[in-house]
């Protein structure tokens, strides 16, 4: 009986995590009966499954909702709001009930009124007797019920239910396989194993990597499991002002880790109730603002690489700089002066302040100013950051950017000392040597500092914050991670060496360890040592020093000069392959990495890197080397990479607002001096633009209908490989006529197609020429495709 309970509140608690987005969709749209049926079978399940368990107030509760939701599915009752907010009020208790069937705790019994409530809406009927309610209420016949048709027609879903804990142990067991997979393969190429073991190890490497992201998949769920709740969420608080406000979910269909969705509940909601609270105006303020007096919030989900965006955005007023500052001001969270020097930026981050709000007045939505810091606080915890862009007068957007998983994360290995410790990747701005050009640690009232680029950072050693012995006997250079926290300043952090750039699977650490506040958990690298993974936001608090005194100019310097310089982009110089010279924008290099050769491969007179069971072009390399590894940067446009070979990365600079054309423009952006020497910027826009079909999804593609009218499988196996490599989908099903762009055929047009411009002949001859319609011979490659491409285009 216990595991029926169990399962009882599992699927009870998903099916309300759905529902109450349903009911306010139903709410406006009386006439949707889809709606309705999915309330009407949800308290119809809890009902029945009541009485099995004997629970008798859900039972009371489900069958008093069921009764009225049976005659919102005949059309007897029209949906209104009270209706709904009558139903949903039986939801809520129906909730309550349940978590309080797995703590133990009572639930305040004033159920008798919420089913008044919800029998006050049924129909005056004089020839039924009236319903009596009291404490030992027998089970009525339903007659309501849904009929055996209803089920018929469903298929049946296979699924088992797995607790998170042992789901847990199994992707911790696959993250120490793919670890010791990772080892075997660097042994096995020190030791120069045989071609036998080398393609054992290959099946064995792809039997784990299959696992592994089957495992993955497991922890994935729709991020519409966190944006169902929001409308009902925006219902009551436009209830309780008396605001009208429409709200738009997009991407519903997003994947994102579970732990994920939990640790975002809290920001969303804080989000939603501030602009719905301060932000929409009322609709009379609207009115006189030439505005419609229906306010607009849109929620916004999308993947973007190995990160998830989350867009809240609204057409209400924006944030009151001005009103802003004056609260900042008077809260002594900044000075007048400070103020003053701040950029637009960090005056609109001075909302993440705690205590820090612009409304006039508190309510119980908003006003207190513990809104936005617990927001910052809770995406620094889950590695995220957010953004604002504030439009005074037309609204603000909000986005936060997540990590795709909670589980791995891109890391850097650092050392200090004689040991090795973790950084998120997405924490770090640039990595430059202590011994650049561009670096100076200066010294100011005592706080030592770095200036990199003429911009002062706070400034700090690892080994000083550890409180561990630095290594500096052999007198190497040491390196500075420029590092943006999710909370406190930008500071410049000095380790003894930047080691690697890999995925780093996270654990939590020990509790004395993360007591300390200056890591983030463990992480077992492919070496198998473990090592602590670091909080960027502790490291900062640690520095000890006023947060905002490297957020404004200093009274030395120049604003609008260091506001400049912020804004202008880097370039990364680098050593080309051939020995040259040359730059590319910092802003399309993912990050700089060691392959090894044995991962190199020539395929089809280019080379390929081998990853993972994925090939990724590698460019600026004319062979493969012998031995060692090659220096790669790995360039990114969002959603595709490629490889770029180096010799080896010589500095960062800041690019001049001028940049002198290049006679090979297909190739270089331009010209810039660098220390007077002219050096070759390279354009981005080469590494992606022969290969930017395969980005493309099906979907996307233009249509090829192919009528095979020959037995000999020519269209199949020879012509469709052929279109699908160059880009295009391909289909052999007329059904697809309409949407075809092109339409391919060996025989001669009949019919309607005889007129239509789509139509391609592939002739069986190099001469000749069909008797209507154009027409190609079939093995012209380069005619072919030129042909498909002008129809595509609209051409004849």
């Amino acid at each position: 009986m216990d595991e029926l309970r169990e399962d009882f509140i599992a699927e009870t608690r998903e099916s309300l995590e759905v529902l109450t987005g349903r009911l306010i969709q139903w709410e406006k749209s009386p006439g949707d009966l889809s709606l309705i049926d999915e309330a009407f079978r949800f308290v119809h399940t809890v009902k029945g499954s009541c009485g099995f368990l004997d629970l008798p107030r859900l039972q009371r509760l489900s069958h008093a909702a069921e009764e009225v939701l049976s005659h919102a599915r005949d059309g007897r009752i029209t949906a209104c709001s009270e209706l709904v907010s009558a139903t949903l009020a039986v939801i809520d208790r129906i909730a309550a009930l349940t978590d309080a069937l797995e703590t133990g705790e009572s639930v305040f019994d004033n159920d008798l009124d919420i089913i008044q409530t919800m029998h006050a809406f049924l129909p005056a009927e004089p020839a039924q007797a009236p319903l009596a309610i009291a404490d030992d209420m027998s089970i009525e016949t339903d007659d309501s019920a849904p009929d055996v048709a209803d089920f018929a027609g469903r298929t049946r879903s296979r699924t088992v239910r797995v607790s998170l804990s042992l789901l847990d142990k199994l992707m911790n067991g696959v993250s120490d396989l793919v670890l010791a997979r990772n080892e075997v393969s660097r042994q096995l190429r020190a030791l120069n194993a045989t071609a036998e073991v080398d393609h054992a190890f290959s099946r064995l490497s792809s039997t784990v990597a299959e696992m592994r992201d089957a495992i993955g998949l497991m922890r994935m769920q729709h991020i519409d499991r966190l944006f169902s709740s929001l409308p009902r969420l925006l219902r009551d608080i436009c209830v309780e002002l008396d605001k009208q406000i429409d709200l738009t979910i997009e991407g519903s269909e997003v994947e994102v880790d579970r732990e994920m969705v939990e640790a975002l509940r809290d920001p969303l909601t804080h989000i939603l109730r501030n602009s719905a609270g301060h932000g929409i105006e009322s609709p009379d303020e609207r009115k006189a603002l030439g505005k419609s007096p229906v306010g607009q919030i849109q929620v916004i989900a999308r993947q973007s690489g190995n990160q998830i965006l989350i867009e809240i955005s609204d057409d209400g007023q924006g944030i009151n700089v001005e009103k802003l500052g004056q609260r900042a001001i008077s809260r002594k969270v900044v000075t007048a002066a400070q103020w003053q020097k701040m950029t637009e930026r960090a005056r609109l981050e001075t909302i993440f302040a705690p205590g820090l709000s612009t409304a006039d007045t508190v309510t119980s939505i908003s006003g207190r100013g513990v809104g936005m810091d617990v927001v910052r606080a809770n995406m620094h915890a889950i590695g995220g950051t957010i953004d604002l862009e504030n439009d005074e007068g037309h609204g603000l957007k909000i986005t936060l950017r997540l990590p795709l998983t909670l589980s791995i994360i891109a890391g850097l290995s650092v050392r200090a000392g004689d040991q090795l410790y973790g950084i998120s990747r997405s924490a770090v701005v640039e990595i430059i040597s202590a011994a650049n050009r561009n670096v100076e640690l200066e010294t100011i009232g005592g706080t030592r500092i770095a200036k990199v680029r003429g911009e002062r950072l706070a400034y700090t050693r690892l080994e000083d914050v550890l409180g561990i012995d630095a290594d500096d006997e052999n007198g190497a250079s040491r390196t500075l991670v420029v590092i943006r926290p999710a909370v406190g300043p930008i500071f410049a952090l000095d380790v003894a060496a930047v080691v690697d750039n890999e995925e780093l699977v996270v654990k939590p650490g020990a509790p004395l360890v993360m007591a300390s506040g200056l890591y983030a958990g463990t992480t077992l690298p492919d070496n198998g040592r473990p090592m602590l993974l670091l909080d960027t936001s502790g490291l900062a608090a640690s520095i000890g020093i006023d947060e905002n005194l490297f957020e404004i100019a200093d009274a030395d310097d120049d604003v609008g000069e260091r506001q400049v310089a912020r804004s202008q982009e880097s370039a990364l110089l680098f050593i080309s392959t051939r020995g040259e010279t040359q730059a590319i924008r910092l802003s399309a290099v993912d990050r700089m990495e060691d392959i090894e050769v044995g991962s190199v491969f020539e395929i089809g007179a280019k080379l390929f890197v081998s990853t993972n069971d994925k090939l990724t072009e590698l460019l600026g390399l004319e062979s493969v080397p012998d031995s060692g590894n090659v220096k790669v940067l790995r360039i990114s446009d969002g959603s595709r990479n490629v490889f770029f070979a180096v010799d080896d990365v010589v500095d960062i600079f800041t690019l001049p607002h001028t940049i002198e054309p290049h006679h090979q423009s297909e190739q270089f952006e331009g010209i810039v001096h660098v220390d007077g020497q002219p050096v070759e910027l390279l354009s981005v826009f080469r590494f992606f633009e022969h290969g930017a079909h395969g980005a493309a999804t099906v979907a996307d593609r233009p249509l090829c209908l192919v009528q095979a009218g020959h037995d000999d499988g020519w269209e199949q196996h020879i012509l469709a490989p052929l279109l699908q490599a160059s880009g295009y989908a391909v289909s052999f099903d007329d059904n697809d006529m309409d949407h075809a762009a092109v339409i391919l055929s060996r025989g001669e047009p009949a019919g309607r197609l005889q007129s239509d411009g789509r139509v391609l002949h592939l002739r069986d001859t190099i001469g000749g020429a069909a008797r209507s319609g154009s027409s190609v011979y079939r093995y012209d490659r380069l005619g072919l495709l030129s042909a498909i491409g002008a129809k595509v285009s609209g051409g004849i």
